[in-house]
């Protein structure tokens, strides 16, 4: 079977189990633990930011980076199908008491001027003054797409020129930085706060962090504690993450790669998949389109040994590629969805 559900399945390698296994340890709750120190400290000069806190998820991080930032009843602008509107159970309203106001994007992307429109900058007794704009990149709603850097530099001026902050929900951003050719923190250096993720494509059991500005952060220790996100000998995970900074970032490239080489297979063999889409590590396949209904066709292709998710678009399924998935499972991968959604599978 080829599971192209998600990256999130990737299993950790021999090398990083040892390296796990290897690690430093110490009570990380106390800043005792000296895997995680090195892995923070890495992680601010990568990202071209001051501070990082280790936290188990990027749902957590996005979370405190909005408890750090955003007071109750304050805006925070975004895409309308980010993850942090869409798939984070409601925190911010629940855990923030934030104002949440989506904006129509195109692959992800919203203007400056969207944000210039909506955003309330001035003190206002009827509207909610507007604090943070978040940025996916890699947006995973419209297909991992990337941010082009025209774009994110624009969402960067007009946010400073109106005093507001910006937060890149980068759970992917390895992924856009190997896509555009540039190191990350060309992305992420002018945001107060980035929440990374290394159980996608970086290969990790499980762990993230939350990167950024002092200032802007200085309350995320006490928030994640709040959240009950704090831990001990950490550094068994920050083992995993370290490792995967060092051999599994460049090879992201491989991963986009065969994404492109899927969707150009599928599209050869006249699937409704659309290549010039693929940006990274995602591929969409519109089944609605086949007239086959999206259980229907996820049964198929299971039945032939391939393995594809829903989307949060009706009647469009989704291939991810992962550090898993070789070049010969992809070709694999195309060959068995070809056969059990064409009338060769019928």
């Amino acid at each position: 079977m080829i599971d192209l559900r998600s990256d999130v399945k990737t299993m950790p390698s021999h090398d990083m189990v040892r390296a796990m296994a290897a690690a430093e340890l110490g009570d990380e709750q106390e800043r005792e633990d000296p895997t995680v120190l090195r892995l923070e400290d890495e992680l601010a000069n990568l990202l071209g930011q001051q501070v990082a806190v280790f936290v188990p998820s990027a749902t957590m991080a996005n979370q405190i980076a909005l408890l750090c930032q955003v007071q109750r009843g304050q805006e925070v602008i975004g895409e309308e199908n980010s993850h942090i509107f869409r798939y984070e159970a409601g925190g911010p309203a629940f855990l923030s008491g934030a104002v949440m106001t989506g904006v129509v994007g195109n692959a992800g992307v919203i203007s400056g001027d969207a944000i210039r429109d909506i955003a309330q900058v001035d003190e206002s007794e009827h509207r909610p003054r507007t604090r943070l704009v978040v940025v996916e990149d890699t947006h995973n709603v419209s297909g991992a797409r990337v941010w082009p850097l025209t774009a994110l530099d624009e969402v960067y001026d007009t946010c400073a020129s109106l005093g507001l902050a910006v937060h890149i929900d980068g759970a992917r951003v390895f992924n856009a930085s190997c896509a555009q050719g540039v190191e990350a923190a060309r992305i992420t250096s002018r945001a107060q706060s980035v929440a990374i993720c290394f159980s996608k494509g970086l290969g990790c059991p499980a762990g993230a962090a939350l990167v950024g500005q002092a200032d802007a952060l200085a309350p995320a220790r006490r928030m994640r504690q709040m959240l009950g996100g704090s831990l001990r000998q950490a550094g068994v995970l920050a083992a995993a993450a370290s490792f995967a900074l060092l051999h599994n970032v460049e090879r992201l490239a491989e991963d986009n790669a065969n994404a492109r080489k899927l969707a150009k297979l599928l599209a050869e063999a006249g699937l409704p998949v659309d290549p010039t889409t693929v940006d990274t590590n995602f591929v969409f396949l519109d089944v609605a389109s086949l007239g086959c209904a999206t259980s229907e066709a996820m049964d198929r292709l299971r039945v032939n040994g391939v393995m594809w998710s829903r989307t949060h678009h009706p009647g469009k399924l989704r291939a991810v590629t992962h550090l898993d998935v070789s070049d010969t499972d992809v070709i694999a991968a195309a060959e068995r969805t070809i056969v059990a959604l064409t009338e060769r599978g019928a």
